[in-house]
């Protein structure tokens, strides 16, 4: 143990120098800092012992101040040391730290619509006229993105937004779409009605006295076929082929249940009437059957292809809706659709991926060719055709002859 006492000297230069003195003795023997710490308290508690009560009076201020304390925001626990001994410290420089702003995590965002380029149209470009309320505008833009590049397809639309079927004005579509057709270079038609249809069938649509037909009524599923009839009868009076892509799933159960009986009924009046009928209920369903907003894209991404009303597309899923019709469109049109490529025949079935599957060669190599024809009375033919056993020849392995023999 040191004990350090106070000498004359001591007492000439006052208690400021004792208390240095006493911490640098202390810090000398202390060589590590935790001790050095340590003989900084015990010089203070000295110190203090030491200070006569005047000086303390005539001291700059307390030894411990508000702003040394946790709560004050700034605390050091050296503070009340470094006033001791005389050190300045900007207390207001060290509370304030400057905050280093922090990395915003964005959300995820999906794909929005590119810009889209197309080139430009031949003259007779035949042209891919699509038809419906606000789901085929939809699907009319996955289609112009598709059919960009290709100059021999140009997409046009004939749209009623807001109307349907079963709206009144459900029976003058079929004669919109004749009157669009005619004088025209259309290729094909692609339909796309029935969202705006859940509702009842008015009496003046069904060319009977009485009450509106409820949806979902025999009443109601009469008249809706006949509507369904009338259009695709349009079409056939102008010998246009028609492409009739099906409702996709909603949200909501009710909605979805409603849905799909009038997609069910549209699907069996196209097919009794020998057109083409693109089914993309489950293509847009979950693995449990059930209603979902993401899915893989065309690149086979995963995505969210639906809006946030449970019945629309985002850019994604408008792609993934014209990637299905236009597999139906490749079948009429043949080459000039976007997904098909020469020498893969149309097939709906058949998706391709990389283009030509196989050489376009229809023989085969070395066909008819006379001159790989054997030749007799050669090893090659005498063993090969005839199948005679070779002579042996000594050092060969079917040389099973004893040596000397």
């Amino acid at each position: 143990m040191i004990t350090i006492a106070p000498s004359s000297a001591d007492d000439a230069t006052g208690p400021a120098g004792t208390r240095g003195r006493i911490a640098a003795l202390a810090c000398r023997w202390m060589r590590s800092g935790a001790r050095c710490l340590a003989a900084l308290g015990l010089g203070l508690a000295v110190g203090l012992a030491a200070v006569p009560g005047d000086v303390a009076a005539q001291s700059r201020g307390p030894i411990v101040q508000p702003g040394d304390t946790p709560s004050g925001g700034g605390f050091h626990p050296l503070s009340p040391l470094f006033r001791l001994f005389g050190v300045e410290r900007d207390d207001r420089r060290s509370r304030m730290r400057e905050q280093q702003p922090r990395e915003q995590v964005q959300p995820r965002r999906e794909p929005v619509k590119p810009v889209i380029v197309e080139v430009p149209k031949d003259a007779d470009a035949r042209i891919v006229l699509v038809v419906g309320d606000g789901l085929a505008d939809e699907l009319a833009e996955g289609l112009e993105a598709a059919y960009a590049e290709v100059p021999s397809v140009r997409v046009d639309r004939l749209l009623f937004r807001d109307e349907g079927l079963a709206t009144e004005f459900g029976p003058e579509i079929g004669d919109r779409m004749r009157a669009a057709v005619q004088g025209r270079r259309v290729g094909v038609v692609v339909m796309l009605l029935g969202k705006n249809d859940i509702r009842e069938l008015a009496v003046r649509s069904l060319g009977l006295a009485g009450e509106p037909a409820e949806f979902g009524t025999e009443a109601w599923t009469a008249g809706y076929a006949g509507r369904v009839d009338r259009v695709l009868s349009a079409a056939r009076a102008q010998r246009t082929p028609v492409i009739w892509v099906g409702l996709p799933p909603p949200k909501g159960q009710t909605r979805r249940a409603n849905f799909n009986l009038v997609t069910s009924l549209i699907k069996a009046r196209v097919e009794a009437a020998n057109a083409i009928y693109v089914d993309v209920w489950d293509v847009f369903l979950s693995e449990e059957g059930g209603y979902t907003s993401f899915g893989p894209d065309v690149e086979g991404r995963r995505r969210r292809l639906r809006s946030g009303d449970g019945i629309g597309f985002t850019w994604p899923g408008k792609r993934k809706l014209a990637f299905f019709a236009d597999r139906a469109i490749a079948r009429v049109l043949g080459s000039s659709g976007a997904y098909a490529f020469e020498g893969v025949e149309d097939d709906p079935n058949f998706v391709v991926l990389t283009g030509r599957t196989g050489s376009p060669e229809t023989e085969l190599a070395g066909a008819e060719d006379a001159r790989n024809a054997p030749v007799v009375d050669t090893p090659q033919y005498r063993l090969i055709v005839q199948g005679a056993v070779l002579p042996p020849t000594e050092g060969r392995v079917d040389d099973f002859r004893r040596p000397g023999s």
